[in-house]
């Protein structure tokens, strides 16, 4: 039962970083040639949402979308940081 428990945990946990590394894609316009889109699909939303609760800040103000993507990057880090703690962590 452990061991199933520990295998969804790293299935979920492998699932998010595919998940995050496709929404900072969707929010650049080479991300979005690799993935077969138009250049006028770009979208911050997915990393907004991936990005919680570090993107919280990014809901209320704008700085442009250099420093979005920027935040949003870091955002994803810490989320994976802490993520990867919590798999590890559950042995």
């Amino acid at each position: 039962m452990a061991r199933t428990i520990q295998t969804l945990q790293w299935a979920l946990f492998g699932l998010y970083v595919v998940a995050g590394a496709v929404a900072l894609m969707l929010a650049t316009p080479a991300g979005l040639r690799v993935l077969g889109l138009t250049d006028g699909m770009v979208s911050f939303l997915p990393a907004r949402i991936l990005g919680l609760p570090w993107s919280l800040p990014l809901f209320l103000m704008d700085d442009g979308p250099v420093t979005a993507l920027a935040v949003l990057g870091i955002c994803y880090g810490l989320n994976v940081g802490v993520g990867l703690m919590l798999v590890r962590g559950s042995r």
